[in-house]
């Protein structure tokens, strides 16, 4: 515990902490996380620590319950201490946009981390009161904290056990490494207190008195120093326990210590409780009213309360802990509360000085009121919507009249749940319930009924808000809001054509901003899709240029929306370009509100294309970035792509838990897209086993009702149609099979990488009713098309391996020709790490008395996945900081695998790495 420059106890505390530090500075990264109630210690502690990392570069921040809602502001002050050189090559973290996604900060923040150690010293981040942390920054963080792989970054987190949001963020990022301390920080033992004590008071203090000052405080130290502010020196020291007065609180002490101050003190104190924050001196003088701030100063520095910078500009002061502001702040008269906070408005900033405007406020203020409201809704048109919900509850708070009071309120809950982050907004149902009908108030039940898992409630409030509101020009964005929501909960529960009509619907509305035109235009054609299917969706998506590079970054939602529409037709060069277009610019900072599910989608794709090791990097970030953001609902695409993954290289029990939790969001959310991805994920493991009957047993939940083999959701629909295709084969249902087939080919245009897996299906089945000639042709015409870039390698391997088996046991042709078409799908299997599959090939060359050509790939030196991840960017020519920036790490961890990379390759440049990584071609003869 510290007073001034004393600092006694804590030496195990103290010793974990430096271990940490040491830990760092060889070359790993740690979390520190310190918890304990107020006025424990831990800022103290901390401090301690951080006066022993004069090695490292210290960035330090401190949450405020003034900022709570301030959008990165906890960000913003780490990156500030980090300087202006530094900052100048990473200009988005001194001014971040509220509607910039987490993930993105949290890029910067490594890129930055990474600079950092450039220069050659270790990093600690400090993050003081993480309680009173915001959201975003808390969400950024948490991404950050995931991602340090090789950094030498030492992370120190100081919160209460009642730490609100950032709990749960804590409690995760403990589970999710074992480079994590906790340090529970209770308080001193007797020993400790005595120390502390006789280091306070003047003269030894009675041995008798300490124990009973142990057992009166528990060891709190800011309780013990309180007590020993109030008691008389000579009553501590002479050791009469009965002449001890024993202050009723902590509060009480904290007051009477008060009283000992000069009245100038007082004063200065009081300015600074009301400002709340680290200001200037002079200012604090200023508001106070003394005329000598210094003179006034100093009684407080010397009772403990007052923190001072006198080396930094405007000589800043701050109360010393939150417990002193409140004691201070509570003693204050209300005239003299009043007046400060009138004061305190014309001394801070426009956006501090509103909290001030209000506090001063002692009955109702309709100017003020609509001033508040006006700003708020600034504010929310900005999205910046838990600013606009603080401003328009305060207005609500002073309005008059109900009319008034209930619009304002059921305002800032609207904006509370855009936000997505709804605290505090189930303790308000009662208030909104009580609030006169009209659209407004059904629109905030509603949103509050979805995200309570009540659905017909929510659709009966948000139908009945969308059609009040359309028709009444002010009312606009409440229909735009509903309408939004609305059209969201129909495509979750599988309801296409409605959703469709009410984006239709809203669309028409006038005033809305051009991001929300495009949101809903995103959700009108995914209405259609899930309705008549991807290539009537594309109908809706004209207004975008033929060039995904084209496009604006108002258009990012729809245009990843086309990129998935082409993804489920088959078209993989041109959905890969519109998703790749949007993560980037996603990456860049445009607000997307479909950013992470792009990422996801990007990675199926490049399953697709065969391109497996980027498909698992690009899962495996847009996990991260939806975990991030605590959006389930974009967890279920990246599980996806990495079960078809793990499942194409026969890593199953890493597949399997995988599948289970696909499993579990199914069970979370109930959603059609859901049982989609995890039906299809679960269908693809039982292919890679040549499990036909699993495969069949995979697909039931995606079947309707009427007793067939007919799909109801449309999403994936030529996939999982070609997967029932093939599972009705392997089970000899063969008629159903030949049905099953003719639909798929009624909906495939002749394009794409389907082109040879509906080839492969026929001859299967062609096979399969005992017509091997017929089954000849049909793969050979397949394979007379030249492989260009809508090949999916897997599924072309898969129709060379039906072919040269079905012309071996034929003996239509030449065992070497047979043995050729043998040996391409083998290599392909093998360049592609397919296991399962490369197995079953080989099998087929061995029955017949060949063997797999000793050039085929699959020999390589195994990377791990992260080092697979910075290998596969690197070779693609970027740069390691573009590297960087695309993986969502720092410079050293690129640079820490690519020296590992180099290793196990066998090779000295990235000049070489293409090569290395691509091996032989799968498509060469033997």
């Amino acid at each position: 515990m510290t007073s001034g420059e004393l600092f006694v106890g804590r030496l195990r505390d103290t010793a974990r902490l430096r271990d940490c530090a040491d830990q760092v500075r060889a070359g790993a990264s740690w979390l520190a996380v310190v918890e304990g109630e107020a006025g424990i210690g831990k800022t103290s502690l901390v401090r301690r620590s951080a006066a022993s990392l004069d090695d490292f570069t210290v960035l330090w921040a401190t949450g405020d319950p003034a900022e709570t809602d301030l959008p990165y502001g906890v960000i913003e002050q780490l990156a500030r201490r980090a300087g202006p050189a530094a900052l100048r090559e990473f200009p988005e973290l001194t001014a971040p946009a509220a509607e910039t996604g987490p993930h993105v900060l949290g890029g910067q923040l490594l890129l930055l981390l990474g600079a950092l150690q450039q220069l050659g010293a270790p990093v600690a981040v400090i993050v003081d009161d993480l309680q009173w942390a915001d959201r975003q920054s808390i969400q950024a963080l948490g991404f950050v904290l995931r991602r340090l792989w090789a950094d030498r970054v030492l992370t120190v987190l100081v919160t209460r056990p009642d730490g609100g949001a950032a709990a749960e963020t804590v409690d995760r990022l403990l589970r999710s490494t074992d480079r994590t301390i906790k340090v529970d920080l209770g308080g001193l033992d007797d020993s400790e207190v005595a120390q502390f004590a006789n280091a306070l008071v003047d003269g030894a203090l009675a041995p008798a008195l300490s124990e009973r000052l142990f057992e009166y405080t528990r060891g709190h130290p800011l309780h013990v120093r309180t007590v020993l502010a109030e008691v008389p020196a000579d009553v501590l020291r002479d050791g009469v326990l009965e002449r001890w007065p024993v202050p009723r609180s902590l509060l009480t002490g904290l007051r009477a210590q008060l009283d000992h101050l000069p009245a100038e003190s007082r004063e200065l104190l009081e300015a600074m409780a009301v400002l709340d924050t680290r200001a200037p001196l002079a200012a604090a003088g200023r508001l106070a009213g003394v005329p000598d701030p210094a003179r006034a100063l100093g009684p407080a520095l010397a009772a403990g309360l007052v923190q001072w910078s006198p080396t930094e500009p405007e000589s800043p002061v701050a109360l010393v802990h939150a417990l002193h502001r409140d004691a201070i702040y509570d003693t204050l008269a209300p005239d003299r509360r009043r007046t400060l906070h009138a004061g305190a408005a014309e001394l801070v900033d426009a956006a501090a000085s509103w909290a001030h405007r209000v506090a001063a406020a002692t009955t109702t203020d309709e100017r003020l009121a609509a001033d508040l409201e006006r700003s708020g809704m600034t504010e929310a048109a900005g999205g910046r919507s838990a600013v606009a919900a603080t401003r328009l509850g305060w207005a609500a708070s002073l309005s008059a009249a109900r009319a008034d009071r209930e619009r304002r309120l059921l305002a800032s809950c609207a904006q509370t749940l855009r936000t997505q982050q709804p605290t505090g907004i189930p303790q308000l149902r009662r208030q909104v319930e009580d609030c006169s009908p009209g659209a407004l108030r059904s629109c905030v039940l509603g949103i509050m009924d979805l995200t309570s898992g009540r659905l017909p409630a929510a659709e009966a409030h948000l139908t009945q808000a969308w059609e009040q509101a359309r028709p009444v020009p002010e009312n606009g964005w409440v229909a735009a809001l509903a309408g939004t929501f609305l059209a969201q909960m129909m495509i979750w529960t599988g309801r296409g054509g409605e959703a469709t009509e009410i984006a239709r619907r809203t669309l028409t509305i006038g005033g809305l901003d051009p991001a929300t035109v495009d949101l809903i235009r995103a959700l009108q054609a995914t209405g259609r899709m899930w309705h008549e299917g991807p290539r009537a969706a594309l109908g809706d998506l004209t207004h975008l240029p033929m060039s995904s590079t084209a496009a604006r970054n108002d258009t990012l939602d729809t245009l990843a929306t086309r990129g998935v529409m082409r993804l489920f037709l088959g078209d993989l060069p041109s959905a890969l370009a519109d998703l790749s277009t949007t993560a980037l610019r996603d990456r860049q900072g445009a607000a997307s509100k479909l950013g992470p599910a792009t990422l996801a989608l990007q990675a199926v794709v490049q399953y697709l294309t065969g391109e497996w090791d980027e498909s698992e990097s690009a899962a495996e970030r847009a996990l991260a970035v939806a975990q991030a953001q605590e959006l389930l609902a974009f967890e279920s695409a990246a599980r996806f792509a990495m079960v078809c993954v793990d499942a194409g290289r026969g890593d199953w029990e890493r597949a399997q838990r995988r599948l289970v939790e696909l499993g579990d969001l199914v069970q979370v959310l109930g959603s059609a897209p859901e049982t989609v991805y995890s039906s299809l994920a679960a269908a693809t493991m039982a292919q890679a086993r040549a499990d036909h009957p699993g495969m069949l047993d995979a697909l039931r939940p995606l079947l309707d009702d009427s007793g067939g083999y007919r799909l109801r959701y449309q999403p994936f629909w030529l996939w999982q149609q070609s997967m029932l295709v093939e599972a009705l084969t392997g089970t000899d249902q063969l008629n159903d099979a030949a049905a099953a087939l003719r639909d798929l080919r009624a909906r495939h245009d002749g394009t794409g990488y389907l082109r040879d897996v509906v080839a492969r299906l026929a001859g299967r089945l062609a096979e399969a009713r005992n017509r091997p000639l017929e089954a000849v042709e049909i793969y050979q015409q397949a394979l007379a098309v030249e492989v260009d870039a809508s090949t999916a390698p897997l599924h072309r391997a898969m129709l060379e391996h039906a072919h040269g088996k079905l012309l071996l046991a034929t003996g239509a042709t030449s065992r070497r020709d047979a043995a050729t078409w043998l040996h391409h799908a083998h290599r392909r299997f093998g360049a592609l790490l397919a296991e399962p599959f490369r197995q079953r090939c080989a099998a087929d060359l061995a029955a017949s008395g060949l063997t797999a050509s000793e050039n085929d790939p699959g020999g390589r030196p195994t990377l791990t996945e992260r080092e697979t991840s910075v290998a596969y960017v690197i070779a693609s020519g970027r740069t390691n900081q573009e590297a960087a920036a695309e993986l969502y790490v720092s410079q050293k961890t690129v640079e820490y695998h690519l020296s590992n990379i180099y290793a196990k390759l066998g090779i000295s440049s990235r000049r070489l790495l293409a090569d290395a990584l691509r091996g032989p071609d799968p498509g060469s003869d033997a």
